[in-house]
């Protein structure tokens, strides 16, 4: 009964999907549309096989997710009350407190209660299915995707089929934001924050419309993982004045992430409560402290400064942006496929170094895209002390700097130092 199921959902939304007008309008084909979701659906059901058929923990947060959806399912029809009031509780003693937490907070935990919340509603349709719940997954964080290729597909004319590559079908990203998991719904927020910023900066203005959708996709992120929003805001307002102002957009990113620095290391200022670089330290630190895994790395203590966050940038840039080395498969085999693929990502930098297309013009777009993912990445790389979560994590910013490296490579020019023929 299982397998029908899925087959049924599975035809009817390859269906939908090619009826949505925000999909058609991305001028792709119904057959690529269709075959890019069923990619993402295939990959979000060989991840869980990989992982629960092999007994691999550390999909556990998944299972976890899927477990904790099935038990609410069955509150939401036997108390329903209980259902919804839940979703607000704080059983801690600072209450609703810890706003920056990584542990023993109630906003730490509403990260996974939004998506236990969202699988217990997939759950009504999908009788409980895990694989089934796969597909409702996949088809909403499709949008997000198919926001950013729009995007990426006006400032790289011409360039489809590149998009279509770096947006949908990196194998990290693939892989990660097709699981049920936050990874896709954040990657899908991000998406949908961008094309209406990119719609609202050079179409509309900032339409009611607009101003919903952007606003409930920050908050939506700011509710996942704050640390993102925080590296998102200032790339956005530079984005902005730079659209509008027409000032000199290098120029205007740099002051801008210049007063964001300062900012941030003087937040505690305005409010003990409002430590930014603490919070930092402290995830940190939380992350440290969790039971060992077998892709743990040595990370160097941060301390909330800016003397200790500078010192530390070298290493944070190493294993957010270069980690895992080839020789990492000592720590574990399944590093394997992720080093090939980082390497691939070098080999495409040093291309891009040698054989980058001049005749292109630099987009405000593509600084923010630069910026915001550059930042996230540091982030991630002071805190994370694993290899396998680094990727995880990392993966769903991959797009931000793969697309304009292939995008503004001159793939002519290396033909005919290759001496291929057309």
């Amino acid at each position: 009964m299982g397998y029908v199921l899925f087959l049924i959902y599975l035809v009817l939304f390859c269906w939908l999907i090619t009826k949505s007008r925000f999909v058609i309008n991305a001028g792709l084909s119904k057959k690529i549309i269709i075959l890019l979701f069923l990619l993402k659906v295939i990959a979000g059901c060989l991840n869980s096989w990989i992982f629960i058929k092999m007994g691999i923990t550390s999909n556990g947060d998944t299972m976890t997710f899927h477990n904790e959806g099935l038990i609410e399912y069955h509150l939401l029809f036997s108390d329903p009350k209980e259902y919804i009031s839940n979703f607000f509780h704080s059983d801690y003693k600072t209450g609703y407190g810890d706003f920056f937490s990584s542990t023993n907070s109630y906003w730490n935990d509403l990260t996974s209660n939004i998506v236990i919340k969202l699988l217990s509603i997939f759950d009504i349709f999908s009788f409980g299915n895990f694989y089934v719940n796969i597909i409702f997954f996949n088809y909403i964080t499709f949008f997000g995707a198919i926001g950013l290729y729009r995007v990426f597909n006006v400032v790289y004319a011409n360039k489809s089929y590149l998009i279509i590559g770096t947006c949908f079908l990196l194998p990290s990203l693939l892989f990660y934001s097709s699981n049920i998991h936050k990874e896709g719904l954040i990657y899908a927020a991000i998406g949908t924050a961008v094309f209406n910023m990119y719609k609202a900066l050079n179409k509309t203005g900032f339409t009611p419309e607009c101003v919903v959708y952007i606003s409930a996709a920050l908050i939506f992120i700011f509710l996942q993982r704050n640390y993102v929003l925080m590296a998102l805001l200032p790339a956005l307002f530079a984005w902005i004045l730079t659209s509008v102002k027409k000032y000199p957009p290098l120029v205007t990113f740099v002051i801008i992430y210049a007063i964001g620095t300062f900012i941030f290391f003087n937040s505690a200022s305005v409010s003990s409560k409002l430590n930014l670089p603490a919070s930092i330290s402290k995830k940190q630190w939380d992350f440290k402290h969790l039971p060992t895994a077998s892709t743990y790395i040595a990370l160097d203590s941060l301390a909330p400064t800016f003397k200790s966050f500078a010192l530390n940038a070298p290493q944070a840039i190493n294993h957010s942006l270069l980690r895992p080395y080839l020789t990492d498969i000592k720590l574990s085999k399944a590093l394997l496929p992720l080093s090939i693929e980082l390497f691939f990502y070098e080999l495409l930098l040093l291309l891009f170094i040698f054989f980058k297309n001049k005749t292109s013009k630099p987009d405000m777009f593509i600084l923010f895209s630069l910026f915001f993912s550059l930042s996230v990445l540091l982030i991630i790389g002071y805190t994370i002390p694993i290899i396998g979560a680094i990727v995880r994590y990392r993966s769903i910013y991959l797009p931000f700097l793969i697309t304009p490296i292939v995008c503004n490579t001159n793939w002519g020019k290396i033909k005919v130092a290759l001496q291929i023929k057309k």
